[in-house]
């Protein structure tokens, strides 16, 4: 296993250095469509040079959504970075402040180490297979008495399609929350459930996967798989998520 302590030191340096950049870039950004009609900006790219540029010093191939290994480079690799520089484009354009930035080290297909930056808040949830989940410099503890008041809450999405039947089914309250700081709304106790439906992409879901587990949730598939983070179009299946596994909804 190569050095994680190491690893991690150098992806919270790339999150910082992709925080200043988002931050300095809010009134300056310009966006366009991708070819899978996406939203792009320059600050999407800034960020990605500014993470991407700190990395490289890792000697482990990087792929980002805005520079995607081919999977013929990367099928065969043991180790890679997977980030997503910006993630919350639609909200970061709108001045909204629900956006973050997400960086994991995939071994072998699954996370095992990953951040998420809560930029605006300057808030950064951290971890690796051998540690517990940091917020900031300090460990996250919650009591577990504050998970299960929020067990049937749910989080539905902003921007992508929400199955309302499951939550009625499932007799659950919804909060809407952009990008992927519904992982911390998890990991923070203010909700329980994070269902998604649709096809989302892996560099969006890698690095709460990783930070739930680590704090005693859960994450996979309808059929209760775990996610493969290295397919080739990084396409994954909808899944559920639960903030701890005490407290997972019957039938999952």
């Amino acid at each position: 296993m190569k050095n994680l302590d190491l690893f991690l030191e150098l992806a919270l340096k790339a999150s910082k250095e992709a925080s200043k950049v988002l931050l300095s870039y809010k009134d300056k950004n310009t966006l366009w469509l991708k070819d899978d009609d996406s939203l792009v900006g320059l600050a999407d790219l800034k960020s990605n040079e500014a993470i991407s540029e700190i990395l490289a010093s890792s000697d482990i191939a990087i792929c980002s959504e805005e520079n995607i290994l081919s999977y013929e480079k990367r099928k065969n690799l043991e180790y890679f970075w997977l980030i997503d520089p910006l993630d919350g484009t639609k909200s970061y354009a709108k001045k909204d402040k629900e956006y973050c930035v997400l960086i994991a080290l995939i071994h072998k297909n699954t996370p095992i180490l990953s951040l998420i930056n809560d930029v605006e808040n300057n808030t950064t949830y951290y971890a690796h297979t051998y540690t517990k989940v940091y917020k900031n410099d300090k460990i996250l503890n919650i009591d577990l008495k504050e998970y299960e008041k929020v067990k049937n809450i749910a989080l539905y999405s902003k921007n992508h399609d929400n199955n309302e039947n499951f939550f009625l089914e499932n007799h659950l309250e919804g909060i809407k929350v952009s990008s992927a700081l519904k992982f911390v709304y998890l990991l923070e106790a203010k909700a329980g459930i994070y269902p998604r439906f649709g096809g989302p992409k892996a560099w969006d879901i890698a690095a709460g996967d990783f930070l739930v587990k680590q704090n005693g949730g859960i994450l996979y598939d309808f059929n209760q798989n775990s996610l493969d983070y290295n397919t080739m179009d990084f396409k994954l299946p909808s899944f559920i998520a639960f903030a701890k596994t005490e407290f997972k909804l019957k039938g999952f």
